[in-house]
C-alpha cells in the first residue's frame, strides 16, 4: 500500500448515464405508486416507459458524442502544426506507416 497524499482518480462525465438514471428512477418511483395503490398508471403506460428512456438515454449520447466530436475538431485546428520529429515521413498509423503489421510476402 501506498502512502501520500494520492488525487482520486477521475473520469469523464457521461450525461447520457445520468439521464438513464434519473429516468430509471423515476420509472421506479411510478411503478411504486401504481404497486402501493396510491397511483393509476395503466400498465402499458408502465410498460412504454424503459424502451422510452432508453431512447431519450441514448438521444443524450449522440448529442454528447457530437459536441465532443465538434469541441475536438475545433482544438485540433486551432493548436500549431505539430513537427514530425527526426525519423519524419510517419503518419498516424505509426513511424513506419503500418508496414510493420503487414507479413513478409505482401
Amino acid at each position: 500500500m501506498t502512502g501520500g497524499n494520492v488525487p482520486p482518480r477521475r473520469h469523464r462525465f457521461e450525461p447520457a448515464r445520468l439521464v438513464l438514471g434519473l429516468a430509471l428512477i423515476a420509472i421506479a418511483a411510478v411503478h411504486l405508486l401504481r404497486v402501493t395503490g396510491r397511483g393509476e398508471v395503466p400498465l402499458p403506460v408502465l410498460a412504454a416507459l424503459l424502451p422510452a428512456a432508453l431512447l431519450l438515454a441514448a438521444a443524450v449520447a449522440v448529442v454528447v458524442f457530437a459536441a465532443r466530436r465538434a469541441r475536438a475538431r475545433a482544438r485540433a485546428a486551432r493548436a500549431p502544426a505539430v513537427s514530425r520529429g527526426a525519423g519524419g515521413g510517419g503518419d498516424r498509423h505509426g513511424v513506419d506507416g503500418g508496414q510493420a503489421d503487414r507479413g513478409a510476402g505482401s
